[in-house]
């Protein structure tokens, strides 16, 4: 740009504008533009709303603004409450209105991360179809290296990452803690609940530095302008008390109440949302309706008070044989495998039979010999063979529970493997289950399948009932233990309390949370994560796992004045929680620590050669006199 002019010779001559100097026409429209900033900065969820497309509900415009310029947030929410895609809005707008700000995302696994990540990718892109008017404006403020590039980095290694031409940034953070330290920018924590301390301790002081402090060899006429600080937004749904989660919702309650405004939380539970949701103060279709919630509570009443209800768990305090956290370190983001896809896999059956009050559960694992720490167990199915016709949901007529395990038997085996050489069975030999007069004696003649092929039986060799059944069932393979629970129920669950802590038993999926999909490393490039649409079949799996999970987190260990260990559910869940998934999952680990004994007294020795260590002849120092 130039300027013009006239000298007193009368004739015009142009001027050159400096790099520091901006035309009329510039400056009006920076005016234009900073009224629109500034105006959003007041009213952030109205800009979002404008700009972006996203029609808010009140309590969701409620919750931005209130967050807004607030240090210390926290977003306790229950499930469907949309907490991932109002935290997305909330940093699409403050990316886009503060320049020069960084966000950090934190959760638990890096699956978790490039999730949340994706849901603000979608809105950024209008790939979310529960907004029906989204633009493309925050989409065009992003940095590009190529036109086909949309912007957006997915890489698990350095993080998921978009920046904007303001020099905002958005990046997700490695679930590794180690490689957190150093880094500084706004947080935000999301899935909150089962996050520990040590991840909290480090992730915290991303923040501790003051936004607008610089340098400059230069001196300002002017004040500089003060940069908006560094914020922290905690959001998930209720969890265990014994978790950090829970004391920060205490501590920031009590200040928040007590005038302090540099905190802010909400408690959103399933009623506020299913009976007070609104737009402009006009009452809408709730998305979470009273059908959902009712099965929920009948399908695990404890996971709905906590994700609905936002109620606090109490798990089994210290006395548990399993806290979430020796689950969280110990899961792994994947599918339940339904069969023996290489035919060379190994199994356990660890099933608890039932016919009329307890549930009847058959839970499989697969045997893993690791090169480094020997024998190992991953929960891969847990089935529950329950009458979904009956009134109270007792468990199927054993004929039909015994044609499910059959059907089983045959999908894990492997077609090509020898008759059950890739599965070992273990059954509660309990009298009030029928584990011997209704299952085993049931196995162990031959049968045929619904293809006509025929099966040999299965046996348990050892079992005293079965002295003389051996000589009449040759054929029978011998897989079967028979597990007697009065003799054998401590050094169960004392078995599954030391497995679990060595970190010998790999959970599927432990906070899945009820979605058609997972995300899951790429085959080709453990970088990228890909999208794994679940089958109805792995749902189910995952499901009936994560009810496996929460019986255990309530079985505790006691001990009697006379020194009699025992294990139980704590107090004030006995009589309205099952456990018999808990105790196949005890019987698995009690099968796992035979193996491992076996494999460590069976190991060969190693022959030590005298010579190598001792050098001979060996010499005898004098003694002086």
């Amino acid at each position: 740009m130039t300027t013009m002019t006239t000298t007193p010779y009368n004739f015009d001559y142009y001027i050159p504008l400096t790099d520091r100097e901006l035309s009329q026409r510039k400056l009006e429209d920076y005016a234009e533009f900073s009224k629109v900033v500034q105006w959003g900065r007041k009213n952030p969820s109205r800009f979002a709303e404008h700009m972006f497309g996203t029609q808010l509900m009140d309590f969701q415009r409620w919750i931005i603004d209130s967050t807004w310029g607030t240090l210390r947030s926290l977003w306790l929410c229950c499930r469907g409450a949309s907490k991932t895609t109002m935290a997305a809005i909330y940093y699409m707008t403050l990316l886009m209105l503060i320049p020069g700000y960084h966000v950090y995302v934190s959760t638990l696994s890096a699956a978790q991360s490039a999730e949340v990540f994706k849901k603000l990718e979608d809105i950024a892109l209008r790939r979310d179809s529960h907004f029906r008017s989204l633009t493309d404006i925050f989409s065009y403020e992003l940095e590009r290296d190529s036109a086909l590039d949309t912007g957006f980095t997915h890489n698990l290694g350095t993080g998921y990452h978009f920046r904007l031409f303001n020099n905002s940034e958005y990046r997700t953070l490695s679930s590794n803690i180690n490689t957190l330290r150093g880094k500084r920018g706004a947080v935000f924590f999301d899935e909150t609940a089962w996050q520990t301390a040590d991840q909290f301790a480090v992730v915290e002081n991303l923040i501790n530095v003051d936004s607008s402090f610089g340098t400059s060899t230069k001196q300002f006429e002017l004040h500089p302008p003060i940069n908006m600080p560094l914020q922290i937004l905690f959001a998930s749904s209720a969890g265990d008390v014994d978790f950090p989660f829970y004391d920060k919702y205490k501590e920031y309650s009590k200040k928040m109440l007590a005038g302090n405004k540099d905190y802010f939380v909400c408690d959103l539970d399933a009623n506020a949302i299913m009976y007070h949701s609104t737009i402009n103060g006009q009452p809408i279709k709730s998305h979470l309706t009273k059908e959902v919630i009712e099965q929920a509570v009948k399908e695990d009443p404890e996971r709905a008070r906590r994700e609905l209800y936002n109620k606090f768990g109490k798990g089994g305090g210290e006395d548990a044989v399993l806290c979430m956290d020796t689950v969280i370190k110990n899961g792994t983001t994947r599918p339940p495998l339904l069969y023996n896809d290489t035919g060379k896999k190994k199994f356990i059956f660890c099933y608890d039979p039932a016919r009329a009050y307890d549930n009847s559960i058959l839970s499989i694992f697969q045997l893993i010999k690791d090169k480094d720490v020997g024998y190992k167990l991953r929960l891969e199915n847990v089935v529950s063979m329950v009458d979904i016709e009956s009134d109270k949901k007792t468990p199927l007529p054993m004929p039909k529970q015994l044609e499910i395990i059959k059907d089983l038997m045959i999908r894990y085996n492997g077609e090509q493997a020898a008759e059950w050489e890739n599965i070992e069975f273990y059954i509660d030999a309990g009298s009030g289950g029928g584990g011997v007069s209704a299952v085993a004696d049931n196995l162990m003649s031959d049968w045929t399948d619904d293809k006509g092929k025929k099966h040999r039986g299965i046996i348990d060799p050892e079992h005293k009932q079965y002295e003389t059944s051996r000589a009449h069932y040759k054929q029978a393979v011998p897989i079967v233990h028979l597990v007697e629970p009065r003799t054998h129920k401590v050094h169960m669950f004392d078995a599954l309390e030391k497995m679990t802590k060595f970190g010998l038993v790999d959970f599927p999926t432990p906070l899945y949370d009820g979605k058609e999909y997972i995300l899951i490393p790429h085959p080709k490039n453990e970088d990228e994560l890909i999208e794994y649409s679940l089958s109805w079949q792995e749902r189910l799996a995952l499901t009936q796992c994560k009810l496996m999970v929460n019986e255990t987190l309530y079985v505790v260990r006691s001990k009697s004045a006379n020194g009699i260990v025992s294990y139980d559910l704590t107090k004030e869940k006995r009589g309205r929680m099952h456990d018999d998934r808990a105790y196949t999952l005890a019987m698995a680990c009690f099968a796992l620590s035979n193996l491992r004994r076996e494999s460590i007294v069976n190991a060969p020795k190693k022959h030590v050669d005298v010579g190598k260590v001792i050098k001979f002849p060996i010499r005898v120092p004098k003694i002086r006199a």
